[in-house]
């Protein structure tokens, strides 16, 4: 009996153990299953929209616009173009991008794009907006750049780059590197810009593109880089100095200077028989009193301070 008892509970304890194990496998299986597909992965994503086009030289550049939050259920997009006939695959771009380039593209041709979504299981949305297009001849980069500043703006001059052309106007403050959004809302049709959305206090660099206005924007080269820096931003000098002489003081008022970005005004005096003007001070205000007591007759320089040059001297003299 005592054998019979050793083998059950030996048995027994097989038993228990045999179950945990299944218990602990069939667990483990369980949380790595996955479930059935569901029926919203095969569903058609959402067609891309506000599909437009840009020509620069020898590129067509394509932009469009997807809700980011259903971005990643995308493999990406499809780009098709086209010439005459039915639509072909001319390209991709991956689910985080909105913009496509074609430089495989003849002038005075008309071509036709649209742009579709496709999902992580290869189902195509419906069809972008689609657009036509016949890229002409684009007109010579402009010549003769020059530029000046006034008041608080940036000027900029060129020569025509032919009858019927517009421009585009590109700013960076990285040399050389430029956005594809221009400064100018509309295209300029007139050979000058102005830009007032400067600042004196770091480097500038411009350029201009000639367009023709043919449906597209058909943008030609660049023309040369212009290169404004904060040595260029001279104030105009104050004007209608006034020196009142009082017992003991002599106080100086002016009209302030134009330009919004002017730091301050220095001041500078002569005293009779002296050959040079000796620096007084610095005001941030259109005014300033000498309190020196000074006899006989007394000249005076304001000058404009901007962000490395100083304007030319306003002058005056307290007899």
């Amino acid at each position: 009996m005592r054998r019979a008892s050793v083998i059950i509970e030996s048995y027994s304890k097989c038993a228990v153990t045999s179950i945990l194990l299944f218990s602990v496998f069939f667990a483990v299986s369980a949380c790595g299953r996955k479930g059935p597909p569901t029926l919203k992965a095969y569903e058609k994503p959402q067609a891309p929209g506000g599909l437009s086009a840009v020509r620069r030289e020898n590129r067509i550049t394509l932009t469009w616009s997807y809700p980011g939050n259903l971005r990643e259920s995308l493999n990406g997009f499809v780009v098709l173009r086209a010439e005459g006939g039915g639509f072909e695959r001319v390209g991709f771009a991956s689910h985080d991008e909105n913009s496509f380039i074609d430089e495989a593209f003849n002038t005075d041709v008309k071509y036709r794009y649209k742009v579709v979504a496709q999902s992580l299981k290869g189902i195509l949305s419906n069809d972008s907006n689609v657009i036509a297009l016949i890229p002409r001849r684009v007109p010579a980069s402009p010549q003769d750049m020059h530029f000046s500043v006034k008041g608080g703006s940036v000027e900029l001059s060129w020569k025509s780059s032919g009858e019927g052309s517009c421009y585009n106007i590109y700013r960076t403050a990285d040399k050389g590197e430029y956005k594809d959004t221009p400064l100018n809302k509309e295209p300029v049709c007139t050979t000058f810009f102005r830009d007032t959305a400067t600042s004196p206090d770091r480097t500038v660099y411009y350029t201009v593109r000639a367009l023709n206005m043919s449906g597209i924007l058909d943008e030609g080269p660049a023309s040369e880089e212009v290169e404004v820096n904060p040595s260029h931003f001279v104030p105009l000098a104050p004007t209608d100095l006034r020196v009142v002489r009082s017992t003991d003081k002599i106080h100086l008022i002016w009209k302030e200077s134009p330009e919004p970005w002017v730091k301050g005004y220095r001041v500078y005096r002569r005293k009779d028989k002296e050959q040079g003007f000796t620096f007084l001070g610095e005001t941030i205000i259109p005014a300033f009193t000498d309190t020196e007591k000074v006899k006989g007759k007394v000249w005076y320089i304001i000058r404009a301070i901007g962000s490395q040059s100083e304007s030319e001297p306003l002058t005056g003299v307290a007899k």
